[in-house]
């Protein structure tokens, strides 16, 4: 539903969704801002009428559009610059010395001087004119006047400059052969996949936790997660993306994720989750803080299009939050340090996420993660038989244990077994609770140990307890020293 009511600036009619009364809202007509004022009257709501990119682009069947497509395609600019050079370096020394070549390809084709012809010269320039520009050099024909060996040197020079800066074209185009751009997606093949709109380095971190879930997985034809990257960053900054996630299958479209048009080309209405995150690829200066002002026009734009979509919102303003959820943004993440973890776990793993939010917050009455000595009668027991101790005895699940240990290598301290990211949150929920680092000795985290685990009195127990048992449980937490 929306809001329908007029601007008091133009008087013209305004209709605004996702917006509530007493909201500021901007009008389309004057671009003033005001409030929705309480006679606004609800209406029905639809999506705007959207129009491909193909007939934007005139059509896209016609001969001119194809041939300015491959106009547009930098390898076919090169090598187009490439023949103009050798066919203008040619007409030099036909002009020049034209007797030269005469002579020259009178004895190459087998004529008499009298039979050559001006096309026959012509083509042996041309020839001459390849055989510099690669740098082969044959030697079989060469100019001998003084203006035409100075042509033949101004050719030659700009021939292996030529040459250094085709080299770097191909690299250059070698390297960014993996980032796909495509100007609309399939829509048969593009189904439940994952558009990140806009770009900064954190995109690269949510991508390397999304590899990491993969490189868990047996590799499948056709199974890789499909990505839609979609922002205004230049390709080139974004061309070594697809070889550092070569388990992933990411295109890139370039434009601003705001415009129904691009978030049209980029499905989003069957993605399986849109995620925005600040975006740096429109700023002129990169030492500038990332732009959050797209984000909440760009969940409006998407909700237009779908309302079915999973958003994700990633902001380090905590009032936009509200904005965003008002909007009917799905899940709003607030920046720190697991922002790139909670991101990624938002589309591996619906759900998990919003987990963790809840057990992490002390204010959650009706769960905590809270620290219990080791039972004494159970000190020297198996991780299986204290597992069922607290499920029994204090309807408490356990998660792990912690223990103090003599200072170590971290990786070795922390182990192997459960989530990086889950081993981090509770060491940081241990430190919390009151449990002091000292210089000799640091914290050992084990999650989710085998069932045959041994436990002695020196370990902790970390455990899931509900509201009612959390008093209960304090009584055996560690206390501080």
């Amino acid at each position: 539903m929306a809001l329908k009511y007029q601007c008091p600036s133009c008087d013209s009619g305004m209709v605004v969704a996702y917006l509530e009364i007493g909201q500021p809202a901007k009008c389309k007509s004057c671009g003033e801002i005001s409030i929705v004022p309480e006679e606004a009257i609800t209406v029905p709501s639809t999506p705007p009428k959207l129009v491909s990119a193909r007939s934007l682009a005139g059509g896209g069947g016609d001969l001119g559009e194809r041939l300015r497509q491959w106009i547009r395609i930098d390898l076919v600019k090169y090598l187009g610059t490439t023949v103009l050079l050798i066919v203008l370096s040619a007409l030099v020394v036909f002009t020049v010395e034209p007797s030269l070549y005469e002579d020259s390809v009178a004895g190459h084709i087998g004529k008499d001087i009298d039979d050559v012809t001006r096309w026959d010269t012509f083509w042996h320039t041309i020839w001459w004119s390849v055989v510099t520009f690669t740098t082969v050099g044959y030697g079989d024909v060469s100019p001998n006047s003084h203006i035409g060996k100075f042509f033949g040197m101004l050719i030659m020079f700009a021939g292996y400059t030529w040459n250094i800066i085709l080299g770097g074209v191909v690299a250059s185009l070698l390297v960014m052969a993996g980032l796909k751009e495509v100007d609309e997606l399939d829509t048969g093949k593009y189904t439940n996949h994952t558009v990140i709109l806009g770009w900064n380095p954190m995109v690269e971190e949510i991508l390397q936790r999304m590899q990491t879930d993969e490189e868990g997985k047996p590799v499948m034809v056709g199974a890789a997660p499909r990505i839609a990257l979609v922002n205004e960053a230049d390709r080139e900054e974004l061309g070594r993306v697809p070889q550092n996630y070569d388990r992933l299958d990411i295109v890139h479209l370039s434009g601003r994720f705001t415009q129904p048009i691009v978030l049209e080309k980029a499905l989003v209405q069957q993605a399986g989750t849109v995620v925005i995150v600040p975006d740096t690829s429109n700023l002129s200066d990169p030492d500038d803080l990332p732009s959050e002002n797209d984000t909440l026009p760009a969940v409006y734009a998407i909700r237009d299009i779908t309302t079915s979509t999973t958003i994700v919102a990633h902001t380090r303003d905590a009032e936009l939050k509200g904005q965003l959820l008002r909007a009917s943004c799905s899940e709003v993440v607030l920046a720190d340090d697991y922002t790139p973890d909670l991101i990624a776990g938002h589309v591996l793993n619906p759900g998990a996420p919003q987990l963790l939010d809840q057990i992490i917050r002390f204010a959650n009455q009706s769960h905590q993660l809270v620290v219990a000595d080791m039972p004494p009668l159970l000190s020297d027991s198996t991780h299986i038989e204290v597992f069922n101790y607290f499920k029994e005895s204090r309807d408490s699940i356990l998660l792990g244990y912690a223990k103090m240990t003599s200072k170590a290598d971290l990786a070795d301290a922390m182990g192997e077994s459960g989530s990086p990211f889950i081993r981090d949150m509770i060491k940081q929920q241990m430190q919390q609770a009151g449990i002091q680092m000292s210089g000799d000795e640091q914290l050992s985290i084990e999650i989710g140990p085998a069932d045959d685990y041994q436990v002695d009195a020196q370990h902790s127990c970390i455990l899931l307890a509900r509201g009612l048992n959390v008093t209960a449980l304090g009584d055996e937490m560690w206390e501080d020293g």
